[in-house]
């Protein structure tokens, strides 16, 4: 069905682009011309993404287009999550791991269109919680060294280059980093582990891909495991293999289930869609069908 009513939430320090706001006020000028009346929100902070969306589906919105990155589109979901709405990924961010998912094309006119058609599919959420509350999460959680990685990137090299900040924090990890054991235990089946990944989708960013066969549309997730104790050769062999597409010819160990926990003895971080949350233990969980989301 054709979307009657769109708002457009957008980070506006997201990503490299300076040209942000030209940017948004173009996609309005779009849709309009699409039949879809438009009403923008920039976010002012973190966390103020949900209440922006809570306020505009009140307000009679059908559509929340995310506009930032796969950080911005984490916030924006609790308010989207559970709804009649639909929610519209539009690549704005560093790495816009949900945007390549669903193919979602870069040119705006090319956005445009899909969002003016309304096709929609019904996707699961993970959440993430802890004693603290619990997070919303699109396309994976990490455990362990991406966490890590994150937590290290320089967040002003990150507006300069991009994806390249996340490298070199990775390239500095496999120099310094040492593995903080936990243990992940899937639907009941534990394991001994260095570093997991909890994948809702198949995206990842850089190119990598962990979990081939993870999927949004599915009930359940794919769990990339490495078992602890690993040399460094072998976690970077595994980046290769990643890199490839590839799951095979590493130590990791792959395994489906919609209930995950992870327990450690020494403070072992969580990363929700590229964005670290806090240390373990934490709790993931399937939620299907959670959420409707607009695909070419």
């Amino acid at each position: 069905m054709k979307p009657k009513q769109a708002t457009i939430i957008y980070n506006p320090v997201s990503g490299r682009n300076m040209f942000r706001e030209r940017r948004v006020r173009k996609m309005t000028k779009l849709l309009e011309s699409r039949g879809i009346s438009t009403n923008v929100a920039a976010t002012s902070g973190p966390n103020t993404g949900a209440s922006l969306a809570r306020e505009a589906i009140s307000d009679g919105s059908d559509v929340i287009i995310c506009h930032g990155g796969d950080g911005t589109l984490n916030e924006v979901l609790p308010g989207v999550a559970g709804t009649s709405a639909k929610l519209a990924v539009w690549a704005g961010g560093t790495a816009n791991v949900t945007a390549r998912d669903l193919k979602m094309p870069g040119r705006l006119t090319g956005v445009a269109d899909v969002i003016a058609q309304g096709k929609t599919m019904q996707i699961s959420l993970g959440t993430a919680t802890n004693n603290n509350g619990s997070r919303y999460f699109l396309m994976f959680a990490g455990i362990g060294l991406d966490a890590s990685i994150c937590r290290g990137v320089n967040p002003d090299l990150k507006r300069l280059t991009g994806q390249i900040a996340f490298w070199i924090s990775g390239i500095n990890h496999l120099v310094a980093w040492r593995e903080k054991p936990f243990s992940i235990t899937v639907d009941g089946q534990r394991y001994e582990s260095g570093f997991s990944v909890v994948a809702n989708g198949k995206g990842y960013g850089g190119g990598i891909v962990m979990a081939p066969a993870a999927r949004l549309e599915n009930p359940d997730f794919q769990v990339f495991i490495m078992p602890r104790g690993l040399t460094r050769f072998a976690y970077l062999r595994a980046l290769i293999n990643a890199v490839a597409g590839r799951s095979s010819g590493t130590k990791g160990r792959l395994v489906r289930g919609t209930d995950v926990v992870a327990e450690g003895t020494v403070e072992t971080w969580v990363q929700v869609d590229g964005e670290p949350i806090a240390p373990l233990p934490m709790r993931f969980r399937v939620v299907p069908r959670a959420l409707s989301i607009i695909v070419p």
